[in-house]
């Protein structure tokens, strides 16, 4: 089992540790304006608590899980990702024209957006096309109704241990590709796979279908 670093503790950060301390693994909690509220989640849980540097230093894995104007706090407080597995949750909402909604990040993906900010770090976009409420209650099903959870990367190396993980927490992983928009885009905000429960063939039909190498029609719309 892996030591996992989970940096923010709102929806989808408390409930992976629910599901990652559930599945056996040792987690650690950081990174919230309530200290109080931190600690009473990490007794619930059975995980452990600490500042944000500590907790990345310790782990083989580090979730990063906060709202997307505070990456880049979050990511100051972290500290050093160098060689560091690190799972980007996040999803670039905000500001736009004076309303709530997907920023325009001049052509980039918000994880290579993200992943330039920790250079040498080993980034990995995932669990943020699913609500925390859908992801809690569809963990761990099995046969055909098993959900897959998308992935994209462009460290091929990391590829098993991602998955392991995935698997260990009840879902089916499927690689949506590289870090580049026009991979990992499509389960990012507007993306064809963002906010849909797909399971294994339909998704891997998808994301064939997406990249080019299917003929359109095939899987899923």
């Amino acid at each position: 089992m892996a030591r996992i670093g989970i940096v923010g503790a709102g929806h989808i950060g408390s409930n992976l540790a629910q599901l990652l301390v559930a599945a056996g693994h040792e987690v650690t909690v950081s990174f919230s304006t309530d200290a109080r509220k931190l600690a009473g989640l990490a007794a619930k849980l059975g995980a452990a608590v600490a500042d944000p540097a500590d907790a990345a230093a310790a782990a083989d894995v580090v979730v990063l899980s906060v709202p997307w104007s505070v990456v880049d706090v979050a990511l100051q407080a972290t500290g050093d990702l160098s060689g560091k597995l690190v799972i980007d949750t996040t999803n670039q909402f905000g500001q736009v024209a004076g309303t709530y909604g997907v920023l325009d990040l001049g052509g980039l993906s918000g994880a290579a957006t993200n992943a330039a900010k920790a250079p040498n770090a080993l980034w990995v976009k995932a669990f943020n096309t699913l609500t925390a409420g859908f992801q809690a209650s569809a963990a761990g099903r099995f046969g055909p109704d098993r959900v897959v959870m998308f992935y994209a990367t462009d460290y091929d190396e990391v590829t098993g241990r991602v998955e392991s993980l995935i698997e260990s927490i009840g879902f089916d992983p499927v690689r949506n590709g590289t870090l580049a928009r026009n991979d990992v885009g499509h389960q990012e905000p507007k993306g064809a796979l963002y906010g849909e429960e797909y399971h294994h063939g339909d998704a891997v039909a998808a994301v064939a279908r997406l990249r080019g190498t299917v003929p359109a029609g095939t899987g899923r719309p």
